[in-house]
């Protein structure tokens, strides 16, 4: 079954879910708050401690933590097993993937701590020494001094390696639970649905004939671009989401790295490696194969289906689409015209 719009929606019951977020926040004695793919929170925050809430008070290292959130999550889903780094304010943080059947949905993310060693891990943007410079500049009125940020910072509890660890794996296998009986849940639903489906095929009037309008063909296997994201580059995922989602606009490398938290050269290579070709040959392609939808399915013109796709000119598409296709669009609509009458008069006459 593929999961490309499984959700966290569909994976928890967030109030009862939240109940034991709660709970296990105060067992473990670690803040605790479950986020999506991107890092946005899904839950309220379980026992967050007031050096947090401080820091999080300021729009700007807000914007930080939740980058941390995020990097936190894909790291620990690239790796698929819980992910302990150090914060970008210097404080311990635990994030734990939550996976169903290779696709990454979120995590939880656990800590607000300190630890007695950190030589173990990886510290995530910039430590906190290198940023408290910036507090009372940033906005006086939540951080009045460095000693209140200083004073907060040591009230945070003290954690071993181990015991993280061990927390991180109990949580691993807590999402597991969750993840497997909410797709036991969901193959029941599909499974039944399929099964009224097929009753109702059997019971319709078989001697009914089905208009052209009503059918509707297959997609082209001509132009069909990968969408599904290799576990390893799983980080890429805002960015294809963001390129199907704004199709008719000119999306740019750079603005997608910036959204995937890596740098330009690291998500080309990236890219290339996880769909086998570049992101502007990706960009061109889905146009494309928007394109011969729009042209199969709708009675735009050339013209109309170059400027909602995005191209400068109509010139420019039917170039762009002839060296991907073979052939004109103009061409396309009436060689799929053709093939839809022929394929509809076959089927009339074996009725």
């Amino acid at each position: 079954m593929r999961t490309d719009s499984l959700t966290l929606m569909d994976i928890l019951d967030i109030n009862h879910f939240q109940e034991l977020q709660d709970s296990l926040s105060i067992s473990t004695d670690m803040a605790l708050l479950t986020v999506d793919y991107k890092g946005i929170p899904v839950t309220e925050h379980s026992e967050c401690r007031n050096f947090c809430k401080k820091v999080r008070k300021n729009l700007h290292f807000q914007d930080l933590c939740q980058k941390c959130d995020s990097r936190g999550g894909l790291e620990a889903a690239r790796q698929q097993k819980p992910y302990i780094y150090v914060c970008h304010m210097g404080i311990v943080d635990l994030a734990v993937p939550i996976i169903a059947e290779g696709g990454y949905l979120g995590a939880m993310m656990a800590g607000q701590i300190r630890i007695d060693d950190d030589s173990k891990l990886e510290t995530i943007l910039n430590r906190k020494s290198e940023l408290l410079s910036l507090f009372d500049s940033a906005d006086e009125e939540s951080f009045n001094s460095l000693e209140e940020i200083d004073k907060l910072y040591s009230e945070l509890p003290i954690m071993g390696y181990e015991k993280i660890e061990a927390i991180g794996n109990v949580l691993f296998g807590m999402s597991k639970v969750l993840v497997d009986r909410a797709l036991l849940i969901r193959r029941a639903l599909v499974s039944e649905h399929e099964n009224n489906r097929q009753e109702g095929l059997a019971l319709a009037n078989l001697d009914e004939v089905s208009q052209p309008d009503n059918w509707r063909p297959n997609k082209s296997k001509l132009n069909m671009i990968k969408t599904e994201i290799p576990m390893k580059y799983v980080f890429l995922k805002p960015a294809i989401e963001f390129m199907h989602k704004h199709i008719s606009e000119k999306v740019y490398l750079e603005e997608m790295a910036i959204l995937c938290n890596v740098s330009e050269s690291y998500f080309s290579k990236c890219f290339n490696k996880a769909f086998d070709m570049s992101f502007t040959a990706y960009q061109t392609k889905l146009k494309i194969q928007m394109a011969e939808e729009l042209l199969k399915l709708s009675n735009k013109n050339v013209n109309q289906i170059s400027d909602e796709l995005g191209f400068d000119h109509a010139s420019y598409f039917i170039r762009v689409f002839k060296k991907n296709l073979g052939i004109t669009p103009a061409m396309y609509k009436q060689l799929y015209l053709e093939k839809t009458q022929l394929e509809y008069n076959n089927q009339y006459n074996q009725q």
